[in-house]
């Protein structure tokens, strides 16, 4: 199953926001690699489901450029495929909005430059921490929110 495209394994052509109405709630399908596009919609979501209005199935479509793991190289993709996508990645398709409204490239580049100093700053702080405790493993992991969001 791990290496079976969805549309083999679903009857849906939207695998979420397909069965979202079964459900009663509702969908949106959107541009997973536009984090613009991405924000506004879980903004939208989160307002809705804060109004007391229940959850929103928000679909985004994105690609995975590797394998599922470092085991697995991916070569059941056509590698013309895995280009499209890769051209398509969330940062480049954020930098051409940026052009896109006047933002020049050293700009940008400052930008991608801070991200990357802040992840690895994060990376390294979590790599220093100590390990958290057994008995916290299975505290904030579920939320019975029960049936009142549907009625």
């Amino acid at each position: 199953m791990e290496y079976t495209s969805i549309t083999t394994v679903t009857a849906v052509a939207q695998p979420a926001a397909g069965r979202a109405p079964a459900y009663q709630l509702p969908a949106e399908v959107i541009d997973g690699n536009d984090v613009v596009v991405v924000r506004q919609a879980v903004a939208s979501a989160a307002a809705r489901a804060r109004a007391g209005d229940g959850p929103t199935v928000i679909e985004a479509l994105t690609y995975r450029h590797h394998g599922h793991s470092r085991s697995d190289p991916g070569k059941y993709r056509p590698q013309e495929e895995v280009e499209a996508w890769l051209k398509r990645d969330p940062l480049l398709v954020l930098a051409e909005r940026l052009r896109d409204r006047g933002v020049d490239q050293p700009a940008i580049d400052a930008l991608d430059a801070r991200a990357r100093e802040e992840v690895a700053a994060a990376v390294e702080a979590a790599k220093a921490a100590p390990p958290p405790a057994t008995d916290s493993a299975f505290t904030d992991v579920w939320a019975d929110g029960g049936a009142q969001w549907r009625t």
